[in-house]
C-alpha cells in the first residue's frame, strides 16, 4: 500500500501542475482571442477549439485531483460519533464512485477511438487528442479509487475493532 501511496503522490503532483499549465494557457489563448476580436478586428478561429481542448483536459485532470484529495461533494447522513456507519458509507460510495471510473474509462477510450477519424477544423490534429483525457483522467482516478477503498477498509475496520457506534 505504500508504494501505491507514493505512486499516487507522484501522480497528483504531476496532474495538478498540468492542470495549473493547462489553465494558464486557457487563460492566455482567451485573453488573445478577446483581444485579436475586439481591437485587432480580427477572427482567430483556431482559439476556439485551443481553449477547447485546454479546458477539457484542465476539467477531467482537476476531476481526478479532487477524487484523490476527496474534494468532491459529501453528504453526511449520520452524525460523527455513528463511526461504524458512516465508515461503511464511505466504503460504499468510493466502490459506486469505482463504478463511475470504469464507465468513464470504457467510454473515454470509445469516444478517443471515434475521434481518430475526426479532425477539428481549424487545427490539423484529430478530435482523439480531445477525447483521451477522459480514459487517462479515468486510469488516474481508478488508481486513486484504489488507494481509497484500501483507507475506507481500513477505516471501518478499525471501527468494527474498537466497538465504535
Amino acid at each position: 500500500m505504500g508504494n501505491l501511496r507514493k505512486l499516487n503522490d507522484f501522480l497528483c503532483y504531476v496532474l495538478t501542475k498540468c492542470c495549473m499549465i493547462f489553465v494558464l494557457i486557457f487563460t492566455g489563448v482567451v485573453i488573445f482571442q478577446v483581444l485579436a476580436r475586439n481591437y485587432i478586428l480580427v477572427s482567430v478561429p483556431w482559439t476556439d477549439e485551443v481553449a477547447l481542448i485546454l479546458f477539457v483536459w484542465s476539467v477531467f485532470l482537476g476531476a481526478a485531483v479532487a477524487l484523490r484529495k476527496r474534494m468532491h461533494y459529501l453528504v453526511d447522513l449520520f452524525p460523527p460519533s455513528c463511526k461504524r456507519t458512516n465508515s461503511f458509507l464511505d466504503l460504499f460510495a468510493s466502490f459506486l464512485v469505482l463504478g463511475v471510473v470504469l464507465v468513464l474509462l470504457y467510454g473515454g477510450s470509445v469516444f478517443a477511438n471515434m475521434g481518430l477519424s475526426r479532425r477539428f477544423s481549424s487545427i490539423l490534429i484529430t478530435q482523439s487528442w480531445l477525447f483521451v483525457s477522459m480514459p487517462i483522467a479515468a486510469v488516474c482516478m481508478l488508481l486513486f479509487s484504489v488507494e481509497n477503498i484500501a483507507n475506507d477498509f481500513s477505516k471501518l475496520k478499525n471501527a468494527l475493532r474498537k466497538g465504535d457506534a
